[in-house]
């Protein structure tokens, strides 16, 4: 009777561990997802002109004709911040100017009126000493006239006259002017061409 409780007890136990890997468990499983979007520092260069009516226009893409020495004329290259956060920006301009005849001239009887208190320089960039906020409102005008020296000699009759201009963002945020310095001094900036 031993032997038969003894078998009967090891089949017993034997089916309880086979129904105990056949039980059903309630479980659960979770997932987030976290969407960060980063901002974007970008910008847009734009050319303008002020009209004799006085209301602003863009430039014309045909060249400006029959300029006088002692003449100014009307160009405004502005810096717009077209991205989400605030920037640093910083503007290259090159003035070539290049005889009748083809031979290269003397840049010097050309002029911008920079607005020194503006802007910064230092080689060969002009740096806007605060800050550009987004928006479309937000921009920054590096000049608004051109002018030619009085004395141009005939040497620049019929010449051709390319400014070139270049401007450079770099982030606010994270990237604060060092304590006691200027603009001059952030961090970031793209490598010049």
């Amino acid at each position: 009777m031993k032997k038969r409780l003894a078998i009967a007890g090891v089949i017993a136990a034997v089916l309880a561990l086979c129904a105990l890997g056949t039980l059903a468990y309630f479980t659960a499983e979770g997932r987030a997802t976290n969407v960060i979007t980063t901002g974007t520092v970008e910008l847009t260069l734009h050319e303008m002109q002020q009209g004799a009516d006085g209301q602003l226009a863009e430039y014309p893409d045909e060249p400006i004709t029959g300029v006088m020495p002692g003449q100014s004329v009307s160009k405004i290259p502005y810096v717009e911040n077209s991205g989400s956060q605030s920037f640093y920006t910083r503007v290259k301009v090159a003035v070539t100017v290049t005889g009748a005849d083809g031979t290269p001239l003397s840049g010097d009887v050309v002029s911008l009126n920079v607005d020194a208190r503006q802007w910064l320089q230092k080689d060969g960039w002009y740096y806007c000493a605060e800050p550009v906020a987004s928006g479309e409102e937000n921009r920054v005008a590096l000049f608004d006239t051109v002018t030619f020296a009085a004395d141009m000699g005939n040497a620049y009759q019929n010449c051709t006259v390319d400014i070139d201009i270049e401007a450079q963002a770099v982030q606010v945020k994270n990237n604060p002017i060092p304590a006691g310095g200027t603009v001059l001094d952030v961090q970031g900036w793209p490598a010049a061409a």
